[in-house]
């Protein structure tokens, strides 16, 4: 954890909590989708149907979870969030009957569309704006070691245990985000009330409130930056690069493992490092390195899928994942940031509820997307495609970086045409 996170009032506590949730997520992470094919006997388009069902519940609830997020703040709807992806895992618990495992999906799915749509504004409720790149950064990092060991925990009970090992499993998971939502309700006491939204006003949300992101011309280049980079980058990590590493740079499972071994304590190791750098060049400088960072990682890559030598295979395919893991501790804290600066105030939650239904359209649309084309195109058409997502969202960071420069150039006239009319009053 980070030291000067830890040291925030709640830091330690938020963080714990963090920690719990995500090595819960971790424990059955690798689990799901063979517990509901082997253990629940669904056929291959019932499993599909659970993943759909989940990623659909997540996208409906999100835009309108942010537009409330911003009338009764942030604090009482992640309670909500964790609520539901407590209780979601119990229902597959349970197996029986089997349509409990569509109302695990939609519970599991709408919890977490609901956490990611507050998770900004909730954040900047606890810690302040001046904080937010660096509790994001640690959030990261805690995520990568925490998935990690939950995802080995999971895979062991499963393997020894059997049926009760899942079913321990998803109980566990379920717990944590009760302990998680435990956590969120002690910092919400303790701070008596939020620092965002409008607290005690509990109108609905209005279509033009939800809608208000996608219509701001500004804001859509925010909304493309992240598409571009969910899904030709971060979106791809688990879903694409096994495949395109097993098909063009013929690496073994184990093969394959290490690199995305390398990925996660590549995360571990250099976020605390990498955010430093952050605060010190700045948000969009940081994100025009990750993008550059990332193109250079293509070349790896495509030195991965070229050689003759399995060992030269394996050695660019890992210098490749830690590249672009770089690119990953960048984005990490700079972000949401650049999302904040472009939201307008007192809307914060609505638009960044915005940029996370975009994320979770972009890691639908990266499989989808990336997988046929990749098979179409082949390798080099791959590279290509991947090059193209990536100039792209360099473009967008250009236009948002000129758009905040006049924005402090007009700020500047205005603070100066105000000084001056002091000075003649």
């Amino acid at each position: 954890m980070s030291t000067r996170v830890t040291r925030l009032p709640f830091g330690r506590r938020y963080l714990a909590g963090w920690a719990l949730t995500t090595a819960g997520t971790g424990l059955v992470f690798p689990l799901t989708a063979v517990y509901l094919r082997e253990q629940m006997g669904l056929s291959v388009f019932g499993v599909s149907l659970y993943f759909m069902l989940f990623a659909v519940a997540g996208l409906v609830v999100n835009p309108v979870a942010g537009a409330l997020c911003d009338r009764v703040g942030p604090g009482r709807i992640a309670v909500l969030a964790t609520a539901c992806q407590a209780v979601g895992p119990f229902f597959l618990v349970a197996r029986q009957p089997a349509d409990l495992n569509l109302l695990a999906a939609l519970l599991s799915g709408a919890g977490t569309g609901i956490f990611y749509a507050v998770q900004t504004p909730m954040l900047l409720s606890v810690f302040g704006a001046d904080n937010l790149g660096r509790v994001l950064a640690a959030k990261y990092r805690v995520s990568a070691g925490a998935v990690g060991a939950g995802s080995i925990a999971g895979g062991a009970l499963a393997s020894s245990l059997g049926t009760t090992g899942y079913q321990l499993s998803f109980a566990v998971n379920g717990l944590t985000y009760l302990g998680y939502g435990l956590v969120l309700i002690g910092i919400a006491r303790a701070r008596r009330r939020d620092r965002v939204g409008t607290p005690g006003e509990t109108t609905g949300a209005s279509l033009a409130e939800v809608v208000a992101p996608f219509t701001d011309r500004v804001f859509l280049w925010v909304l493309l930056l992240q598409g571009m980079l969910v899904v030709f980058g971060l979106g791809q990590v688990e879903s694409v690069l096994p495949i395109v590493l097993r098909d063009s740079a013929q690496l073994t499972v184990s093969g394959i493992s290490v690199v995305l071994a390398v990925n996660s304590i590549s995360v571990i190791a250099l976020q605390g490092l990498v955010v430093r750098a952050v605060e010190r060049i700045g948000y969009i400088p940081a994100l025009r390195a990750a993008i550059i960072c990332w193109c250079a990682s293509l070349v790896l890559l495509a030195g991965a899928g070229v050689v003759s030598a399995g060992w030269a295979r394996l050695l660019l395919a890992a210098g490749y994942s830690l590249v672009f893991a770089i690119g990953q501790c960048l984005i990490a804290p700079s972000l949401q940031p650049v999302v904040v600066a472009n939201a307008p105030p007192h809307r914060v939650a609505v638009y960044s509820s915005s940029t996370s239904l975009v994320y979770g359209m972009g890691n639908l649309a990266a499989p989808a997307l990336c997988l046929p084309l990749f098979t179409a195109l082949g390798f080099g058409g791959y590279l290509g495609l991947q090059l193209a997502g990536y100039v792209v969202g360099g473009v967008a960071i250009a236009v948002i970086a000129a758009g905040q420069r006049r924005d402090n150039r007009q700020s500047e006239t205005n603070a100066a045409g105000q000084r001056s009319a002091r000075g003649v009053v």
